[in-house]
C-alpha cells in the first residue's frame, strides 16, 4: 500500500466537512466491520516506517503490556483462582510459574517475552489446557502498570492517525467526527468511547481517546460497561454499594488486578458508580458515541437492566437519535450489538457466536452461548461446541430493526453462518460488514432508511425472499464502496455507485473449491463471478465427515458494476453485485 502524507489527508477531512454542510442535520448509525488498522505506540507494524523512528510522541508512549513472574504474582493466582475454576489447572500453572520464577528471576517481562518463557518451562503445555477465561485470569494476576521512568505516572497508549500505513482506517476515524460535526455544528464536537464490548474495559481507553481526539473530536471516556451497570441497579447507600467494584467486574467481566494497572482509569468507574447521573451528562452532552470491539454480549449487558429493560443511558441514546442529536458507532462487537427490534413482525436476533461450516451442519443455537476457549481445554459440552453458530433470541440494543449484523465478514468467510441464521430464524434481511468497511445507516427516525458504505471492502446483504421446499436459498448482495441502498417495508432498493460500470470479462471459474467460508474465499470466488460472463460457481463446505454443497448463481434480475476508485494516491478496483443466489444443498 502507498503511504499517506499529511497533506492528503487533511485534504480528505475538509472534503468531507465541506460535503456534510451541504446536508441535512440527522442521527445516524455507523457500524464498521472491525479490523481497523491503526499506527499506535503499541502498534508500531501500522505505522508509516519513514515517520515512525523520529515520531517522539510514539516513543515515550506505552508500548507494551508488562508482567512479572514473582513470589508475589504466584501467591495472588493461589490466593484469588475462582471456585469454579478446575483446581488442578491451578496447581499446575503455579507449578509452571514457580520453575519460571526460579530459573529466571526478577523480571518484568513483555506479552511476548512471557509468552516465550512459558513456552520454555511449560514441558507439559499445561497453559494450552486453559479455557480463556483461566487463561486471561492468569494474564490479568501477572500484569504489572506501565510507568514513566522514575515516577508513579502511569504511561499511555498513543495513536499516530496520519501516520497509519492504512488510509482508510484513517478514513473511517475521520469520517465519524465530520459527521458528529454535522449533527452538532460544532468545529471540534464531543465524542464519548465506550470500551464496555471488551473482557478489560481499560485496556482500549487511551487508544480510543487518542485517535478520536487526532480525527478531531473532544473525547472522553465513558467508564459504563457490565460491571457498573450492574452496580448502578442496586438500591441503597452508594459507598457500600460500590466497594463491590472489584468483586463484581471478577464475576461479570472476568478481569481481575485492573487497580494496580489502571488506578487512574478504575478511579474514574469508581467516581460514575458513585455518581450514576455523571453516565447520564456526558450522554446529554455527546455529539457522537463509539462502541469498541470485543463481545457483543458484555456491551448488551451495560445497557440492558435485569428485568431486560433498557436502562437510563440507553434510553437516553435512543432519545437523542430520535431528535437528531447524536451519531452513534461502533466496530465489530460495537456493530454486532445494534441490532434487535422487529421487522415484518419477526424479532431480529443478534448473532454471538459461530464459525460457517459448523452452522451448515449443526444450525442455529438460541440463547445459549459456548464458553470461549473449550474447545482448545477439552472442556466443551457436546450439545454446544466452541464453534456453534448461536444467537439471542431477544437481539440487541434495538438500534438498527432492519435485520441482523454480523461483522470482520469476508475476510472470515462468514456467508454461511449468516445465512444459516437467517434461515433458522426466518428473519428477512441480514448485513454483514467487513473489516475497514463502515456501513452508514440516516434516515433511521423515517419508515425509508437509507444506506451507504465506505471503506476498503463491503456489504453482504442477505435477503430471505426464496421459497422452496427445502429453504435453503437466499438472495444475496453485495455493496462496496459509495454504493448506496434504500428500504421502503420489505422494498429493498439498491444503486451501485455511478463510477461502477458492467463488466463482461472472459476467464473460467475454478472447479473443485473446497472449504469455500475459509478465509475470504468465498468474497475472491464471488468477486470473479461478478467481474466476468460466468454465471455460477459450485463449491463445497466440510465439517468433520460431512460435505455440502454450496452454489451461487446470478439470476434474471441479477447486476453487477465494476470501478476503480483512487484515494490518496491509493488505487483500488470494486465489483458490487445484487440478486445473486447463494444456495447450501445437503449432499
Amino acid at each position: 500500500m502507498k503511504q499517506t502524507s499529511l497533506i492528503a489527508l487533511l485534504f480528505v477531512t475538509i472534503s468531507l466537512t465541506l460535503s456534510a454542510k451541504t446536508t441535512n442535520p440527522q442521527g445516524k448509525l455507523f457500524l464498521v466491520g472491525g479490523g481497523l488498522k491503526t499506527c499506535s505506540s503499541m502498534a508500531t507494524k501500522n505505522c508509516n516506517a519513514k515517520t515512525l523512528a523520529n515520531n517522539n510522541q510514539l516513543n515515550n508512549a506505552k508500548t507494551t503490556a508488562l508482567f512479572e513472574i514473582s513470589k508475589k504474582t504466584i501467591k495472588l493466582i493461589e490466593l484469588s483462582w475462582p471456585e469454579h475454576f478446575d483446581n488442578t489447572n491451578k496447581l499446575q500453572i503455579i507449578n509452571v510459574l514457580t520453575t519460571v520464577s526460579t530459573s529466571e528471576p526478577q523480571q518484568i517481562l513483555s506479552k511476548s517475552g512471557l509468552k516465550f518463557l512459558l513456552k520454555k518451562y511449560d514441558h507439559h503445555r499445561i497453559i494450552n489446557k486453559l479455557n480463556d477465561a483461566e487463561y486471561y485470569f492468569m494474564l490479568d494476576l501477572l500484569e504489572q502498570p506501565v510507568l514513566k521512568p522514575n515516577t508513579t505516572v502511569r504511561l499511555k497508549e498513543q495513536v499516530d492517525l496520519l501516520n497509519s500505513t492504512d488510509i482508510f482506517s484513517t478514513e473511517i476515524y475521520q469520517h465519524f467526527v465530520v459527521l458528529a460535526q454535522e449533527i452538532s455544528a460544532k468545529k471540534v464536537p464531543k465524542i464519548l468511547v465506550l470500551t464496555a464490548s471488551a473482557r478489560d474495559p481499560f485496556e482500549a481507553v487511551d487508544f480510543y481517546q487518542s485517535a478520536f481526539t487526532q480525527a478531531g473530536g473532544d473525547t472522553q471516556w465513558l467508564p459504563l460497561d457490565a460491571t457498573l451497570n450492574n452496580l448502578i441497579q442496586q438500591k441503597g447507600d452508594r459507598q457500600r454499594i460500590c466497594q463491590q467494584l472489584t468483586a463484581n467486574r471478577i464475576k461479570v467481566q472476568g478481569s481481575i488486578n485492573r487497580e494496580h494497572v489502571y488506578p487512574d482509569l478504575t478511579k474514574k468507574q469508581l467516581k460514575a458508580c458513585l455518581s450514576p447521573d455523571s453516565i447520564l451528562e456526558q450522554i446529554t452532552q455527546a455529539d457522537g458515541i463509539f462502541i469498541n470491539g470485543g463481545d457483543q454480549s458484555l456491551t448488551l449487558k451495560a445497557f440492558i437492566n435485569k428485568d431486560g429493560s433498557d436502562n437510563k443511558a440507553l434510553k437516553l441514546i435512543k432519545e437523542k437519535l430520535a431528535n437528531n442529536t447524536l451519531i452513534l458507532g461502533g466496530t465489530s462487537a460495537g456493530t454486532a450489538v445494534m441490532s434487535g427490534g422487529n421487522i415484518a413482525a419477526t424479532r431480529i436476533p443478534m448473532i454471538t457466536n459461530g464459525q460457517s461450516n459448523t452452522a451448515i451442519v449443526r444450525g442455529a443455537k438460541k440463547d445459549v452461548l459456548p464458553q470461549e476457549g473449550c474447545q482448545k481445554s477439552k472442556s466443551c459440552n457436546q450439545d454446544l461446541l466452541n464453534d456453534d453458530l448461536t444467537y439471542n433470541s431477544s437481539g440487541g440494543l434495538g438500534l438498527f430493526p432492519w435485520g441482523i449484523l454480523d461483522t470482520h465478514f469476508s475476510e472470515r468467510g462468514r456467508q454461511g453462518r449468516l445465512a444459516k441464521l437467517v434461515l433458522d430464524t426466518k428473519s428477512r434481511f441480514a448485513f454483514g460488514v467487513d473489516e475497514t468497511t463502515a456501513l452508514i445507516v440516516s434516515n433511521i427516525n423515517t419508515e425509508r432508511p437509507y444506506f451507504k458504505v465506505i471503506g476498503q471492502a463491503g456489504v453482504f446483504i442477505i435477503e430471505n425472499t426464496i421459497n422452496n421446499s427445502e429453504n435453503n436459498a437466499v438472495l444475496s448482495h453485495y455493496l462496496t464502496r459509495d454504493d448506496t441502498a434504500s428500504l421502503n417495508g420489505l422494498d429493498f432498493q439498491l444503486k451501485l455507485a455511478y463510477w461502477k460500470k458492467k463488466s463482461q470479462e472472459h476467464a473460467v471459474m475454478p472447479e473443485d473449491i473446497n472449504s469455500i467460508f475459509k478465509g475470504d474465499r468465498y468474497q475472491l470466488t464471488t468477486e470473479l463471478l461478478c467481474r466476468t460472463d460466468n454465471s455460477t460457481f459450485s463449491a463445497t463446505s466440510r465439517w468433520r465427515n460431512t460435505n455440502h454443497t454450496v452454489k451461487v448463481n446470478k439470476q434474471k434480475t441479477s447486476q453487477s458494476g465494476y470501478g476503480v476508485f483512487s484515494l490518496n494516491g491509493l488505487t483500488k478496483g470494486y465489483c458490487s453485485y445484487q440478486n445473486y443466489q447463494l444456495s447450501i444443498i445437503n449432499n
